[in-house]
Order: structure tokens, then sequence, then C-alpha cells
């Protein structure tokens, strides 16, 4: 019987592993900061409380390799400045309020887990 190399279809089903994982995993975290992004109130002079947890949003990279999980540049304040890193981050005379970061380090098992199932789904695992 004659060799046939199955590579292709191994490394095709890797980068759909990959990306399925990326989606899913981008999707999951952009959930977990929008649960944790604090919302304004409009009596504390906010012009739209709420815009910064609707914007949080996922890319994942052109060549599957990441995804990155943040705020689009349409959040801005009042002085039509983005603010979201001043959120996370804190300014001077602002206490950080972390929303990004914690949702990915407080969950690293479950951003593991279903990279793992992910992986294991597309190369035919159950």
């Amino acid at each position: 019987m004659p060799y046939k190399s199955n590579l292709n279809n191994v490394l095709s089903a890797l980068e759909k592993a990959k990306k399925d994982a990326l989606t899913t995993i981008g999707a999951f975290v952009k959930a977990e900061a929008q649960l944790r992004a604090p919302v304004g109130k409009k009596e504390d002079g906010d012009i739209d409380p709420g815009r910064l947890r609707r914007n949080i949003d996922f890319k994942v990279h052109d060549d599957n390799n990441g995804v990155d999980v943040g705020a689009t540049n349409a959040v801005v304040n009042k002085k039509r400045e983005p603010y979201a890193a001043w959120v996370e981050k804190g300014t001077s005379k602002m206490p950080a309020q972390p929303f990004l970061e914690p949702s990915v380090m407080d969950n690293l098992g479950k951003i593991e887990e279903i990279a793992g199932q992910k992986i294991k789904v597309n190369m035919g695992g159950k």
C-alpha cells in the first residue's frame, strides 16, 4: 500500500482549531469585561452611561495567532478623548477600575480549558 500523507489535513484542522479557540476565547473575555466594566451615572456628568461597556469588543488576528479584546475608539469622554485606558489604569485624580486585565487573569484556567476543548474537537476527539 502506498504512503499517503495527511499532513495538509492535520495542518488545516489545527488552523481551524486555533481560529475556533481564539474566537471563543475572545467572546468569553469580552463578556467578562462587559460584566466588570463600570457604568457611570448621568448625574455625575457621564454623557452616555454604559458606552464603555457597550463598546468592548474583540478581534482575532488575521494570522490566527492571537486575539485582542478592548474598548473601541468610539469610547470617549465629554472632551471627545478615549478614556478606556484611564478607567482601567486610573489617573492622578481617579483610582483604577480594572475590567480588562482581570477578565483574562481571573479566568486563565477557563481560557486554557476552552483552547484545549477546541483543539480536541477539531482534531477528531470528543
